[in-house]
């Protein structure tokens, strides 16, 4: 049976580096690009707004690498006055305006639209309007642009404000319900190609690390488990069962790829890798997951059966 590959990319905020270097060197290894290796590519919050670059520009992931240097886009779309950054502190205002990433994705994807794309996608993104979420494929009834798809996917809670899309309804970040989005993209592949056999190759951008005080902790209300970022928690938990429920379900089909980033003292706060010196960090550590895996990644793309992976 002729395979079909899905790639597959979590959420991470900028750390999306790592991903990025983990593919960048599977490129320098075969000569193939990632557009060119994957029939689908799925991504949620930073992974979506990779996945509409890299189909909608048909982009290597050196490319991506090289334009997020060159252009200082991380930089460019995590840019806001001062008195917003404040107010966030306070769970008052979202830390960033948005304008500068709306402006950032418009010039990168243009008009590009969903019917533009020759390979398939699969995006979550949260409803407000209709308090659900929802994926952007290529089979929606309405013909996106790209850059509001990316805007949208990106837009997570506290970091960004909602977007408001052409159809009038307001989204914001998938991750909220689907962060790791390799099962409902396996699922949507067997959809599109019900006589092939799907493999899914699902990278993490490395799970965040939280230290509570027990004896402190005994007299903390909302605001305290707020600020001390109990949401986090819950996401990554979720984010953690679910990709361990999906090497169940799909066994083989599936390799993952994670780690924690404490274990390589990355700064684990989502927009940490807009400095340079930590966007070099996160290149090595991707470099590092690749080397690691090198053999399974590899014996894996080839078609053969082989172990799945659960960690860098």
């Amino acid at each position: 049976m002729q395979s079909r590959f899905v790639l597959s990319l979590d959420g991470g905020g900028s750390h999306l580096l790592i991903q990025l270097s983990v593919l960048a060197s599977l490129e320098a290894e075969t000569g193939i690009s990632v557009y060119d290796q994957f029939d689908m590519v799925a991504g949620s919050s930073s992974g979506g707004m990779m996945a509409c670059l890299i189909l909608g520009r048909a982009m290597s992931a050196s490319a991506i690498v090289h334009m997020i240097q060159q252009e200082k886009l991380l930089e460019s779309m995590m840019t806001g006055h001062w008195m917003n950054r404040l107010l966030s502190r306070l769970h008052l205002r979202p830390k960033y305006s948005g304008v500068s990433k709306n402006r950032v994705l418009q010039r990168e994807l243009g008009h590009l639209r969903l019917s533009s794309l020759d390979k398939s996608l699969f995006i979550p993104c949260f409803n407000l309007n209709r308090d659900q979420l929802e994926i952007f494929t290529n089979h929606c009834r309405e013909n996106f642009l790209l850059s509001e798809i990316a805007d949208a996917c990106t837009a997570a809670p506290s970091f960004y404000p909602p977007v408001q899309m052409e159809d009038g309804g307001w989204r914001i970040d998938g991750g909220v319900g689907m962060n790791n989005p390799a099962l409902g993209a396996y699922l949507h592949a067997q959809e599109v190609w019900p006589d092939h056999d799907i493999k899914v190759l699902s990278i993490g951008s490395g799970w965040r690390s939280f230290v509570f005080d027990g004896t402190e902790a005994c007299a903390y209300g909302g605001m305290q488990w707020s600020i001390k970022g109990i949401a986090s928690v819950i996401l990554r938990e979720k984010m953690i069962a679910n990709a361990r429920m999906t090497e169940a379900i799909l066994g083989e089909h599936v390799l993952y790829i994670n780690d924690y980033l404490k274990n390589y003292a990355m700064p684990d706060h989502m927009d940490s890798a807009n400095h340079p010196d930590n966007q070099r960090k996160s290149l090595e550590i991707g470099r590092l997951w690749y080397a690691r895996n090198r053999d399974r990644i590899l014996e894996w793309l080839s078609g053969h059966s082989g172990n799945t992976v659960s960690a860098a």
